[in-house]
């Protein structure tokens, strides 16, 4: 597929509801597809170098990306399941080595990395 990644795939989640399947790759782009159709949803382009990890949020609404810049990045995924258009609504900064594993906490606000 044309839209999928150019090189190979590092890190995928499924959305809480089970509707939507993230993945990050080594082409520093982390992609949605809806698990229905099919159907790639959207391309979250902003990493300078390959993402290694994806979580979302307990509600879905946000998706994190961690990655071998050295920082995560907070996606902004719409409500009730309709992705935004391509947004970055926070980057975390401050990591001294690569981002390797992100995963945002069942209950509470937390968002752990591994770095």
């Amino acid at each position: 597929d044309e839209e999928g990644p150019k090189d190979g795939v590092t890190s995928v989640a499924v959305s809480p509801d089970g509707r939507f399947i993230a993945a990050g790759s080594l082409d520093r782009v982390v992609r949605l597809w809806d698990v229905a159709s099919g159907l790639l949803l959207d391309k979250y382009d902003g990493h300078q170098d390959s993402v290694y990890s994806v979580s979302f949020s307990p509600d879905g609404g946000l998706l994190a990306s961690g990655s071998l810049d050295k920082t995560i990045k907070l996606w902004d995924l719409g409500t009730a399941g309709h992705p935004a258009a391509t947004k970055c609504r926070h980057t975390f900064q401050g990591h001294k080595d690569f981002v390797l594993s992100v995963v945002f906490a069942p209950q509470g606000p937390w968002l752990i990395s591994g770095s």
